[in-house]
C-alpha cells in the first residue's frame, strides 16, 4: 500500500505509523505532516484527525490537538463574511482585545546565533538517528557532515571557561560519534554475512562514514576518552561550563536579533579538538608549538594566529621568549599575503616595528644569536647563556633574520606597486615615507650581521641598502644617513662606518666596493650596474663608461637573470642620457639606438607590461607585474626619446644631405628616425607641433632646408628639457651643435653649386667664429666627406668636382660589395671559433681598418673604400661610437627580457 493510501485509510495501525515516521524525518517531515493533516481534515472531517495522529511525534500531541481545533474554528469562520471583515480590521487603529490576543500569538522567540547553531546540530543528530533506523546511510552521511561543520565553527567561537578544553565539546556530539561508530561497524559486519548486497550508493556512503568516523575518533581521542569514562560527569561539567543565560523574552518577528557573546580577551583556542592556548608567560613555548603544528594546514585562520602571537609577545618576560615569539610573529604577518597581492600597509608597518624590535633585542643581548643552522634543542624549555670554564656559551635560536629582512623589503615594493601614484590622495607618498625607517632597520641589521661575522648575510644587507639609495638624489640619501646615525648610536661598523658627513657618492662607492669583494657573482654584477647608474645620473659619463667596459657585462648580460637584465637596461639608458647632457651626441645615439629600435622601452625597463603580438597567460602576466618597478623608480621614457631623436637629427640630417644616394642609404643607421621623416614627407600639410616628437621632426625638416635658427628654436622650446639638471647649459650645447650641423648640412647640400665660398660669409650666416668654421671644414676634408681645399690666404674654401665614369662607378660598387662580403665571412669565422667580434688587431690587419677594435663608426668594423684607399667606419668616420671600441658592441647588447 502506498504512503498516500495509508493516509486515506480509516483502519490504521501502529506499524503503519512507524513506517511513515521513518520516511519523513526532522523539520521537513513535521512540516509535511501538518500540511497533509490539514488537507485530510477538509476532505474527511473527523477521519482527518485520526490520520494526523500517525504523523506527529509524542512530544507534539498536545500542540497539534490545539492546532487542529483552531483549524476547524477557522474553517467555520471562513463561511461568514462578517467574520472576514472583522479579521481585516485588525490592521486598523483601535482593534479589539481579541485581535490583540491574536497578535500576541504571532510573537516568537528569536535565538542567538550560538543557540541557532546548537539547534541545527540537534536537528542533524535527530536526522542521523532516524536515518540509521531506516538504513538510509546516504542521508546519515550528509547530516554527519553538517555536524562536523558545526563543531568546527563552534571551536572558533568558544568563550572563556575555567574548566579543561574537554568541557567545550558538546556531549551530544560525542554521543553520536560513539553510537554511530557502533552502528556502522555492526551494519558492515551484517552486510558481509548477508546474501543480498546493499545498494551501491548506500554502500559507498557507509564505507565513507567508516573512514570519517575513524579519523574523527583519532582527532578527538582525548575528549572521547574522558567522555567514555563517565558520560554523566562529562555532561554535568559541560553544563556547568556553558550555563545558558535566562531565556530571552518574546519579541515580534520583525524586531531585534541577538548577537553572539564576544570571546574573552585573555583566552583563545585554535585548531581542532578544542585545544586550549595558555596565554601566559609559563605557556608561551607550548602555545608556540601548537601554532607551529597548525601552520600550513587547511582552514587555518591566519588572522587569529597573528592575534594570538601578538598576545604572546605582550606576556613574554624573558629575552629568549621574546626572540622566539618575534621569530614566529614576523613570518606570520608576512605569510598573511599568501592569497593577496600584498599585505595591508598597517600590517606591514606592524611587521617593520616587530622586526626592528627583534634586531634591537639581539643587539642589546649579544649572547643570543639567530642562525639558520643550529644544534637540536628542546623548544619547550627556557634557555639562557651558560658560563663554562669562564667562557659564556651563546644561545643559538633557529631562524633566518636576513630572509625576514628581504621579505619585508619585498613586501614594501609590492605595496608601492599596487598603490596608484596618480591619485589625488597621498597614499603613495605616505607609503613612501616608510622607506626611511626601513633603510635604518637594514643598516642596523647590517651592523648585527657584521658583529656575528656572517659574511653572506652582511653582503645581502649591504646590497639591500645599496638598492634603496643608488637612484635617489643626494639630499634624500643624506636624510637617510642622518636617520641611520641617529638610530644607531653606540653601534660601530667597520664595513661602512656610520658617518653623516660622508657624501652621497662616497656612500654609493663604499657600498659597491664592498659588494665587489663578495663571493656572489650576481651581487657583484648588480652592484656594478648600480654604481654605473649612479655615476651616469650625476653626469660622470666617462667613469660610468669605463666601469661598464671593464666589467664586460655587455658580453654576458644575455645569460643573466631577468632582474639583472632590467638593471642593465636602466644603466644603459642613464648612460646615454649622461652622454647627451655633456654634448656627446654620436655616443648618445649609439647607446640609445638599440632600445628605441625595439618599440618596447617601457617593458624592457620594467615600467609596464606590454602585449604586442604575444598573448600572456594569467600566470605569465602575474610574473611580469611582480617585476615592475615602483613609480618613483621609473625613468622618463619621453625624455629619453627626446634625447635620442635629437641626437639622430644632429647625426643623420647631415648624412641625408649627401648627394650620393647609395651612400646615403647605407650610412643612415637609425631606421626609426628615417621612418618618422618619411611619414612627415608624405603629409601634405603639417600643423603646429603638438608633442616632443613633432618638435624634433619639424626641426629636422627646417635643418634640411638650411633654416638652422628655426630648428634651434623648435628644439629649445621642448618643455621636457626642464626635467634635466643644468638645463641652461644643456640648451647652450644644443644650440651650438645645431649651428655646427647646420653648417655641415649646408655644405653637403649646396657644395655642388659653388666653386668657392668665403669662410667669413659662412661664419656670419651660421653665427659661428671663423676659427670654428675653418675647423669644421678641415675635419670634413680630412675624412673625405667634402671634396675641397682651403685657401688660408684668401679665406675661402674651394670645391673640387670629381666626375666618375660609368666604369669607375661600377668598379667602386664592386669593391664595396667585395669588402662587405669579406667582412661577413670573417664574422662567421669568428663566431665559429668563439672569438669576440671587432676587437682584435688581427682584424685591423686583415681588413685594413683604421679604427681601434673595428671601424670607428657606429657599426664597429664595417667600412667602404674611398678615393684615398683604406676602410672607414660606417656612419660617422670616427664619430659614431666610443673611441675605445664600445661603439659596435653597446648598441647590440641591450638586454631583452
Amino acid at each position: 500500500m502506498s504512503f498516500f493510501a495509508k493516509l486515506g485509510s480509516d483502519s490504521d495501525s501502529s506499524s503503519g505509523s512507524d513506517s511513515e515516521e521513518s520516511i519523513l524525518s526532522g523539520d521537513e517531515g513535521l512540516a509535511q505532516d501538518k500540511k497533509l493533516a490539514a488537507q485530510t481534515q477538509k476532505k474527511k472531517g473527523g477521519a482527518g484527525n485520526k490520520a494526523s495522529m500517525f504523523l506527529r511525534s509524542d512530544a507534539e500531541d498536545s500542540d497539534e490537538d490545539s492546532e487542529d481545533e483552531s483549524d476547524e474554528d477557522e474553517e467555520e469562520m471562513s463561511d461568514s463574511e462578517d467574520e472576514r471583515a472583522a479579521r481585516g480590521n485588525k490592521f486598523l487603529m483601535g482593534a479589539s482585545s481579541d485581535e490583540e490576543s491574536e497578535e500576541e500569538e504571532d510573537k516568537t522567540v528569536v535565538l542567538s546565533a550560538r543557540d541557532k547553531r546548537f539547534a541545527e546540530m540537534e536537528a542533524a543528530i535527530h536526522n542521523i538517528q532516524n536515518a540509521v533506523k531506516n538504513n538510509d546511510w546516504v542521508l546519515a552521511s550528509t547530516e554527519l557532515d553538517k555536524v562536523f561543520r558545526f563543531i568546527q565553527r563552534h571551536q572558533l567561537t568558544l568563550v572563556a571557561s575555567p574548566i579543561p578544553a574537554a568541557g567545550h565539546i558538546p556531549p551530544g556530539f560525542l554521543e553520536i560519534l560513539v553510537s554511530l561508530e557502533g552502528d556502522v561497524n555492526k551494519t558492515i559486519s551484517a552486510e558481509k554475512s548477508a546474501a543480498k548486497k546493499m545498494a551501491p550508493a548506500k554502500a559507498k556512503a557507509l564505507n565513507g562514514m567508516k573512514q570519517t568516523l575513524k579519523k574523527k575518533s583519532k582527532e578527538f581521542e582525548g575528549v572521547l576518552k574522558t567522555y567514555n569514562e563517565d558520560p554523566a560527569a562529562y555532561s554535568a561539567a559541560y553544563e556547568a561550563a556553558n550555563a545558558a543565560p535566562a531565556a530571552p523574552k518574546a519579541v515580534k518577528k520583525t524586531q531585534a536579533a541577538t548577537a553572539d557573546g564576544q570571546a574573552s580577551e585573555d583566552f583563545m583556542t585554535i585548531g581542532k579538538g578544542g585545544k586550549t592556548l595558555n596565554l601566559t608567560a609559563e605557556g608561551v613555548f607550548k602555545t608556540l608549538r601548537e601554532i607551529f603544528e597548525q601552520r600550513g594546514r587547511k582552514n587555518t585562520d591566519r588572522a587569529e594566529t597573528i592575534k594570538i602571537l601578538a598576545r604572546l609577545l605582550e606576556v613574554s618576560e624573558t629575552t629568549y621568549q621574546k626572540i622566539r615569539v618575534l621569530l614566529a610573529l614576523v613570518p606570520a604577518r608576512l605569510d598573511y599575503s599568501q592569497n593577496l597581492t600584498h599585505i595591508p600597509h598597517e600590517s606591514w608597518t606592524a611587521c617593520l616595528t616587530e622586526l626592528d624590535q627583534l634586531v634591537a633585542l639581539l643587539l642589546e643581548n649579544p649572547d643570543y644569536v639567530v642562525q639558520e643552522t643550529v644544534a637540536e634543542y628542546d623548544d619547550l624549555v627556557e634557555r639562557e647563556p651558560q658560563t663554562v670554564n669562564g667562557r659564556t656559551e651563546k644561545v643559538t635560536v633557529a631562524g633566518s633574520l636576513i630572509s625576514l629582512l628581504e621579505s619585508l623589503d619585498n613586501e614594501f615594493t609590492k605595496t608601492l606597486q599596487h598603490t596608484d601614484a596618480h591619485e589625488k590622495g597621498s597614499d603613495y607618498i605616505e607609503r613612501l615615507k616608510a622607506e626611511k625607517p626601513l633603510y635604518t632597520l637594514i643598516a642596523k641589521a647590517q651592523a648585527l650581521f657584521e658583529r656575528q661575522a656572517t659574511t653572506d648575510a652582511t653582503a645581502r644587507a649591504v646590497m639591500r641598502r645599496l638598492e634603496h639609495v643608488y637612484a635617489k638624489p643626494d639630499i634624500i640619501i643624506d636624510h637617510f644617513e642622518e636617520a641611520v646615525v641617529k638610530a644607531s648610536s653606540g653601534l660601530t661598523s667597520n664595513v661602512i662606518p656610520f658617518d653623516a658627513k660622508r657624501s652621497a657618492s662616497g656612500l654609493i662607492h663604499e657600498l659597491a666596493v664592498y659588494i665587489y669583494g663578495s663571493d656572489a657573482p650576481v651581487l657583484r654584477a648588480r652592484a656594478i650596474l648600480f654604481h654605473i647608474f649612479n655615476h651616469a645620473m650625476h653626469g660622470r659619463y666617462h667613469q660610468a663608461r669605463d666601469l661598464l667596459l671593464m666589467s664586460h657585462l655587455q658580453d654576458t648580460i644575455q645569460h643573466a637573470d631577468v632582474t639583472t637584465q632590467i638593471l642593465y637596461n636602466r644603466a644603459i639608458m642613464q648612460l646615454g642620457l649622461a652622454a647627451f647632457r655633456l654634448g656627446f651626441i654620436p655616443e648618445c645615439q649609439t647607446i640609445l639606438g638599440e632600445m628605441f629600435s625595439t618599440q618596447r622601452q617601457k617593458e624592457l625597463l620594467a615600467q609596464s607590461v606590454q602585449r604586442y603580438n604575444t598573448q600572456l597567460s594569467p600566470e605569465q602576466e602575474l610574473v611580469e607585474k611582480r617585476r615592475l618597478l615602483p613609480f618613483h623608480m621609473h625613468l622618463n621614457v619621453e625624455l629619453l626619446e627626446a634625447a635620442y631623436l635629437t641626437s639622430c637629427m644632429l647625426v643623420e640630417v647631415p648624412l641625408l644631405a649627401s648627394v650620393d644616394t647609395e651612400e646615403q642609404k647605407r650610412r643612415v643607421t637609425s631606421k626609426t628616425f628615417k621612418r618618422l621623416l618619411d611619414l612627415a614627407d608624405r603629409q601634405a600639410f603639417m600643423g603646429p607641433p603638438e608633442n616632443t616628437r613633432d618638435h624634433i621632426i619639424k626641426a629636422s625638416k627646417a635643418l634640411q632646408a638650411g633654416e638652422w635658427e628655426k630648428a634651434r628654436d623648435l628644439i629649445l622650446s621642448i618643455k621636457i628639457w626642464t626635467l634635466l639638471d643644468n638645463v641652461a647649459d644643456i640648451k647652450d650645447i644644443l644650440a651650438k651643435k645645431i649651428q655646427e650641423e647646420g653648417l655641415r648640412t649646408y655644405l653637403f647640400t649646396y657644395s655642388s653649386y659653388y666653386a668657392s665660398l668665403s669662410l667669413s660669409h659662412l661664419a656670419t650666416t651660421f653665427s659661428l667664429p671663423t676659427s670654428t668654421v675653418t675647423s669644421i671644414i678641415s675635419r670634413m676634408i680630412y675624412t673625405d666627406e667634402l671634396a675641397a681645399s682651403l685657401d688660408q690666404i684668401d679665406g675661402v674654401v674651394i670645391f673640387h668636382r670629381i666626375d666618375q665614369s660609368e666604369v669607375q662607378r661600377l668598379a667602386q660598387t664592386l669593391a664595396e660589395r667585395t669588402a662587405n662580403l669579406l667582412e661577413q665571412n670573417e664574422k662567421a669565422l669568428d663566431l665559429k671559433l668563439g672569438q669576440q667580434q671587432g676587437t682584435g688587431q688581427d682584424r685591423d690587419q686583415r681588413s685594413g681598418a683604421t679604427g681601434a677594435g673595428g671601424a670607428q663608426g657606429g657599426e664597429g668594423g664595417r667600412g667602404e673604400r674611398r678615393g684615398r684607399g683604406g676602410y672607414r667606419g660606417r656612419g660617422g668616420r670616427g664619430r659614431g661610437g666610443f673611441n675605445s671600441g664600445l661603439g659596435g658592441t653597446m648598441g647590440r647588447r641591450v638586454a631583452a627580457q
